[in-house]
């Protein structure tokens, strides 16, 4: 008589975690709200882009506007899945679509945004939707500055292909599983600093969706968790992390201070303490200097935030 044969527990096979989402098998089944994002700020400008003037002049991106060294497409492989950019009609008074870029300034100081540098709208969008493509397991947000119409919004999205990915989200309903979102294929969040509008519900109101800390301040004592804009009980929310000059302009100088591991790390506990859940965006500048990416990780791997933080796994966030 052939008896079964008895396995001992060493031999018991485990069920296979899915694919990894943002990384991350473990992360798959926990909504949107419940993860942690690596965010750049004004991602589009930085010093390594060059941008041509409609005389053919080639121009690089001036200092005093930029937030970055590295490029957006830089910013992606090294592991950021979420962006704040700045659209602007690159020539004043031009409200044509193909006028539609992403620049950064105001027109305060008497010259216009795309001056001091300017990416156009369909191609950076279009290098994000070839990045997304090369990432189909991962999910992407967006937070635009709009100062165009939105139908110049949704032309360089359906210019580029991104509009095919936008993930619709009714206001007050629970925001699905990472996973969810992948099965979907609608892959890309998009807020925008400016009210919903029923004909484009892919644009979500960043004040009544999401919440955000203070920003910009001069020194990191002066760095805190307190509520500043948008709505208090959204789920999601920014932790904005940079540092500015006299002047309210970017600052590279103290951004590796706080853009460091353990800075940063503590700084998001600290929020996650404070506010009952875990900042679901950590945004920086200088993203070169120090190690956001490395930090959402490690909040990722945490339940709550009372558990002893995991050994940092290094990775190149270069």
């Amino acid at each position: 008589m052939l008896l079964p044969a008895i396995l001992p527990p060493d031999f018991i096979e485990e069920p296979p975690l899915p694919d990894p989402c943002n990384g991350s098998s473990e992360l798959c089944e926990r909504r949107y709200s419940e993860v942690s994002f690596p965010e750049t700020h004004n991602a589009h400008a930085s010093l390594d882009v060059t941008f041509r003037t409609t005389s053919g002049a080639e121009y690089q991106w001036i200092l005093q506007a930029a937030n970055h060294r590295y490029n957006m497409t830089m910013q992606y492989d090294a592991g950021f899945r979420a962006f704040m950019i700045d659209a602007h009609h690159r020539t004043p008074g031009i409200t044509d679509f193909t006028n539609t870029s992403f620049c950064h300034g105001t027109y305060s100081a008497g010259f216009a945004p795309c001056s001091y540098g300017y990416q156009e709208g369909v191609h950076l969008l279009t290098e994000l939707h070839q990045k997304m493509n090369e990432t189909p397991r991962d999910i992407v947000t967006l937070l635009i500055e709009v100062y165009v119409p939105y139908e110049n919004i949704e032309y360089i999205f359906e210019q580029s292909g991104l509009i095919d990915l936008v993930y619709v989200h009714e206001l007050g309903s629970p925001w699905p599983t990472l996973s969810e979102m992948i099965e979907s294929g609608k892959r890309l969040v998009v807020f925008i600093e400016s009210a919903d509008d029923p004909l484009y519900p892919w644009l979500h109101d960043f004040g009544t969706h999401s919440w955000t800390t203070n920003y910009a301040e001069k020194s990191s004592s002066e760095m805190k968790c307190d509520f500043y804009r948008g709505e208090s009980s959204a789920e999601v929310w920014h932790m904005n992390n940079w540092l500015s000059d006299a002047s309210g302009l970017s600052t590279w100088i103290g951004a590796a201070e706080v853009n460091e591991y353990n800075f940063l790390l503590q700084r998001s506990i600290d929020c996650w303490e404070m506010h009952g859940s875990r900042p679901t965006f950590v945004a920086v500048d200088w993203w070169s200097d120090g190690q956001a990416v490395n930090v959402t990780k490690t909040l990722n791997a945490m339940n709550h935030w009372s558990d002893d933080p995991p050994r940092l796994e290094t990775t190149d966030s270069k």
